[in-house]
């Protein structure tokens, strides 16, 4: 396992990360991917799974893998692929390392705002599913994570994921309750993220990109040069 999580964290960071203990993390599936996800977000989990299924590459990067659901449901190209997975909660990487420990995965914690310690241009793909809304500085501050995640990827690599927004996406009145109710607690730091800021981070750092939505939720891919 790779430790490099910078000390002192961002407080906001900090704060978003405690979220994810054991016990919470025994029902994120449920909850989360089952129910938020479909009803709430109005992105069923489904819609992930096929992004992963037909973006996933041989030597993957998975970025907040959470529980692993999404690395172990994936049908990836080759039947001993190489995973590596990245995150700052020392237990989402424990549970998703064994959930998956049929891949005999890496582990790396690290703080995504800085340069990971990761090889350049050594991954086929890499994912961050769920992972921006809960990272504050808005689009001119969390962009730079598209850097470093863009210098892991080969030429032709794939960056590919998911994320709430906060504005310029329809919500009706339940989404928007529970946004809100999500950045009181501290849990979402997506405030004034739009479909429009993530294309024009993704365009400083990749050369083909797509970003389209789903309810209340971004669902992104771009191409490294």
């Amino acid at each position: 396992m790779t430790d490099l999580a910078p000390e002192p964290l961002d407080p906001r960071i900090a704060h978003a990360q405690e979220v994810y203990t054991r016990g919470k993390l025994a029902i994120y599936d449920k909850w989360v991917l089952g129910l938020f996800c479909s009803a709430v977000w109005r992105c069923p989990a489904h819609v992930m799974r096929r992004l992963y299924d037909t973006s996933v590459g041989r030597r993957h990067l998975d970025i907040g893998p959470g529980t692993g659901y999404f690395v172990d449901k994936c049908r990836f190209p080759d039947p001993d692929p190489e995973i590596t997975l990245l995150d700052l909660n020392e237990e989402c990487l424990e549970m998703s390392a064994a959930r998956i420990s049929r891949y005999r995965p890496r582990t790396c914690r690290a703080n995504l705002l800085e340069p990971l310690p990761l090889p350049p241009q050594h991954f086929d793909s890499a994912a961050m599913n769920l992972v921006f809304h809960t990272i504050p500085g808005g689009w001119d501050g969390k962009g730079v994570i598209l850097k470093h995640v863009a210098q892991t990827l080969r030429p032709g690599g794939v960056l590919f994921g998911t994320t709430v927004l906060a504005e310029g996406v329809p919500m009706n009145r339940l989404t928007h309750k529970l946004l809100l109710e999500q950045h009181r607690r501290g849990n979402f730091q997506n405030q004034g993220d739009d479909p429009q800021g993530l294309e024009r981070q993704l365009a400083k750092y990749f050369p083909e990109y797509r970003v389209r939505i789903r309810g209340a939720v971004a669902v992104f891919r771009a191409t490294a040069g």
